[in-house]
C-alpha cells in the first residue's frame, strides 16, 4: 500500500523546479556577459565601427543591468516574484533575439541595453526566489546550488564564444541564449 504525499514532500518537488528554472534562466544571462567580450573584434569588424563604439555593447549591457539591480525588491513586491522572473527571462530573450538582428553597432548597443535591464533583474531576482522557497537547514546548499551558473559563466562563456566565432556567424552569440531561455520559462 502506497502512502499519500505528505505536504513535506509537495514544496520539496516545488522547490527543485524552481531550482531547476533559476538555473537554467540564470545561466543565460551570466554567460551572456563573458560570451560577447570574444565577439568584440569580429562584430567591430563586421559591423564597420570602432572599438570605441563597439565596446558599448559591453558597456550599455553593464550599465542596463547596474541599473536595473535596485528595483527588483519594489518590482518583486508589486507583482510577485514569479511574474517579475518570467518578465526579466522573456525580456532577456526578446533582447538576445533582437541583438541577433543588429543592422548596425547602434542598433546592437541598443538590444544590449534591453538584455541588461532582464539580466538586471535576473541576477538579483535569482538568489531571492532560490532563498524564499527553502527551509533555513537547507539555505546554505541553496547558494551553493544557485551560485552555480555564476560560477560556470566566466569558464564556459569564452570557451563557447570561441567555438562560435570559429564556426559560425557572431549573431549566434546571441542566438546560443534562445534556446536555453525557452527552457528556463
Amino acid at each position: 500500500m502506497t502512502e499519500p504525499a505528505t505536504a513535506s514532500t509537495v514544496p520539496s518537488v516545488s522547490v527543485g523546479r524552481t531550482m531547476a528554472a533559476l538555473i537554467v534562466g540564470g545561466i543565460t544571462a551570466i554567460l551572456d556577459t563573458t560570451i560577447v567580450a570574444i565577439g568584440l573584434r569580429t562584430m567591430e569588424r563586421e559591423l564597420h565601427t570602432s572599438v570605441a563604439t563597439i565596446q558599448w555593447v559591453s558597456t550599455g549591457y553593464l550599465l542596463a543591468l547596474a541599473v536595473a539591480i535596485p528595483f527588483v525588491s519594489w518590482a518583486q513586491a508589486r507583482f510577485g516574484g514569479k511574474r517579475l522572473w518570467l518578465f526579466a527571462l522573456s525580456l532577456f530573450l526578446l533582447g538576445s533575439i533582437l541583438c541577433a538582428c543588429a543592422w548596425n553597432a547602434e542598433s546592437l548597443i541598443a538590444f544590449r541595453i534591453v538584455q541588461g535591464l532582464g539580466g538586471g533583474v535576473m541576477f538579483p531576482l535569482m538568489m531571492t526566489l532560490a532563498m524564499q522557497r527553502v527551509e533555513p537547514a537547507a539555505m546554505a546548499r541553496t547558494m551553493a546550488t544557485v551560485s552555480l551558473p555564476i560560477a560556470l559563466g566566466p569558464i564556459l562563456g569564452p570557451v563557447l564564444g570561441g567555438l562560435v566565432l570559429n564556426w559560425l556567424d557572431w549573431r549566434w552569440l546571441f542566438l546560443i541564449n534562445v534556446p536555453i531561455a525557452v527552457v528556463g520559462l
